[in-house]
């Protein structure tokens, strides 16, 4: 496993596309983990210009242990398409530079190639999830007005819950672009299925009142797996859990595309 994940690293590293696409992900994360409070300060001297002194954003509890655990995924998970392009961008030149075939050529099998690429998705998966830990924990600290070693803990299930959400969207945008091979139409597939066939989907299921559409559309289950926390910050009810059905739901389609993926290859004349 070590040796298939140094492979791949050597490989994806020197990748221009991928690295700009991994540092903006990383950006995206690191703003979203520091930059709410400068924003929610912003806010409120501007309601102060404007007379409007009985209202404070810096109130709302983003920061606050637990919650932060919770808000802090349920945004993050939004940006994973980065590191999915990141993805496709180092498939695609497999197929183009036929260093896949080069690979196979060398003695390494088709499982091993695929399983390369799966071992480097849940590499960054779990990267990511460190990083929102590690950011989590600094600003957690550093804004919530009670820290104790339970308020740290208490909601800390909702990383491993991001992981699964990223691993499983990677796998999903593994296949598309094994499937497509060229970097540009999967990009372009990708987001189409995502903005435009899932969206279709979801708003013809709330039309006509048929919510089983929505297990069908494997994008839009893997988002939900962690509920927007932002409407109790407005006093309206949320779902600050995750349930088991929810879980094997996304649990399912990450096997599958896992499955086809594996499938596609093996069979596939490279």
């Amino acid at each position: 496993m070590k040796r298939l994940l140094r492979i791949e690293l050597q490989k994806m590293m020197p990748n221009r596309a991928f690295r700009v696409l991994a540092t903006l992900y990383l950006l995206a994360i690191v703003i979203i983990a520091v930059g709410v409070m400068p924003f929610l300060k912003w806010m409120k001297n501007k309601f102060t210009e404007f007379d409007f002194d009985g209202i404070d954003p810096t109130i709302i509890p983003f920061y606050e242990f637990p919650d932060i655990w919770q808000n802090l995924t349920s945004v993050a998970i939004y940006f994973k398409i980065l590191l999915g392009f990141g993805l496709i961008f180092s498939i695609s030149n497999e197929f183009t530079y036929r260093t896949i075939r080069q690979n196979v050529i060398d003695g390494m099998s088709k499982y091993e190639f695929i399983f390369s690429k799966i071992i480097m998705a849940g590499f960054l998966a779990l990267a990511s999830t460190l990083t929102l830990f590690v950011l989590g924990m600094i600003t957690g600290l550093i804004y919530s007005s009670e820290v104790t070693f339970q308020l740290i803990y208490e909601d800390l299930f909702f990383l491993p819950v991001f992981f699964l959400q990223l691993f499983a969207f990677l796998l999903f945008t593994l296949f598309v672009g094994i499937l497509i091979k060229r970097s540009i139409i999967a990009m372009g597939l990708l987001v189409f299925w995502i903005f435009a066939v899932e969206n279709g989907f979801y708003i013809y299921s709330q039309v006509k009142n048929s919510e089983w559409i929505e297990y069908l559309l494997p994008v839009k289950s893997i988002n939900a797996l962690i509920h927007s926390p932002f409407p109790k910050y407005v006093f309206m009810e949320i779902q600050d859990f995750v349930t088991l059905p929810e879980l094997a739901l996304v649990a399912g389609w990450g096997a599958l595309f896992y499955w086809a993926t594996v499938k596609l290859v093996v069979r596939r004349d490279l």
